[in-house]
């Protein structure tokens, strides 16, 4: 065990602010030592977030207005605003930098926050599930069964039509494949937890369900629910292009990579470049997502830890 050492201000090593940037470094250190890949898809994710993040600030132009001519080529001057365009200009003349970094806050936004929203809630009921058991457990299993028999783009499809092509629709419809997915990994993970020791103290002192589960079962199943988003962002990026290429997602003007598609697919064979800057984003976050993704699983999950 590691000793403790005390600061000359009285302080356990570790505690202040400093100990813990300190700790905080040599943990992403040593991850980058053992998971070079993952560490690369981590660097590369937190440029793409960073950029999109700045979108009002660096972008070159305004996401919507027309800077120049319909399909200019890449190092292309734009002939209605002073600048350039780096990547030529779309079938209306807009900028297509602008658009792909709006276009990225978008599709990040969706991409992070489905999986974030479906996980959470399909972790909470999963739990629920495992406590509770018996015609609790079994409604709640059948009901998961429902939503997996069909595909998950089907439902999102079915969801997006019926209430509306807006972000927050999108989020949710992409979000309910991602609860149903996540409530039988976790609900393996609650059975094996609801045997432990301690929950059995906790029901002997008088804890409460609703105390044993958010205070002990949910903190100990953030891992697996951590791994679950990490592993689920890359498909929620790809399913809402998908959405917003059948033009079923994100409705123009507001911009996102899957309707940028949309447009291009018109133009393709006059400007090639239009489809493949959004297609090449996609492209490599999704694989810096996976890369990241597959890394932190090794991490958390104490079974694949020493396998590599």
């Amino acid at each position: 065990m590691q000793q403790e050492r005390v600061t000359p201000e009285g302080l356990i090593e570790g505690d202040s602010i400093t100990g813990r940037f300190a700790r905080a470094r040599r943990t992403l250190i040593d991850f980058g030592r053992s998971h070079p890949t993952g560490a690369a898809g981590g660097v590369l994710l937190s440029v793409v977030i960073l950029l999109v993040a700045l979108a009002p600030i660096i972008s070159p132009f305004r996401f919507d207005r027309t800077v120049g001519r319909q399909l200019l080529p890449p190092f292309s001057e734009a002939t209605l605003e002073e600048g350039t365009l780096w990547i030529g200009s779309d079938e209306l003349g807009r900028d297509v930098v602008s658009r792909l970094l709006y276009g990225g806050r978008v599709s990040m936004f969706v991409g992070i926050m489905a999986p974030l929203i479906g996980v959470a809630f399909g972790t909470v009921l999963g739990i629920a599930s495992a406590y509770f058991g018996k015609v609790f457990d079994l409604l709640v299993q059948r009901l998961v069964d429902t939503v997996l028999i069909l595909p998950g783009i089907v439902v999102a499809m079915t969801i997006t039509v019926a209430f509306g092509f807006t972000v927050p629709v999108v989020i949710a419809a992409l979000a309910v494949s991602y609860s149903a997915s996540s409530v039988r990994v976790v609900r393996s993970r609650a059975l094996t937890l609801s045997d432990m020791q301690y929950v059995e103290a906790a029901r002997a002192i008088g804890s409460t369900d609703t105390r044993i589960i958010f205070r002990h079962l949910v903190p100990n199943s953030l891992p697996v629910s951590m791994v679950l988003v990490a592993v689920s962002v890359g498909a929620a990026i790809t399913a809402e292009a998908a959405l917003s290429f059948l033009g079923i997602g994100i409705q123009p003007p507001i911009p996102s990579w899957g309707n940028m598609l949309t447009r291009a697919q018109q133009s393709f064979d006059l400007a090639p470049h239009i489809a493949i800057a959004p297609g090449m984003a996609i492209t490599l976050v999704v694989l810096a997502i996976n890369l990241f993704g597959d890394s932190l699983r090794d991490v958390l999950d104490p079974r694949l830890r020493n396998v590599r």
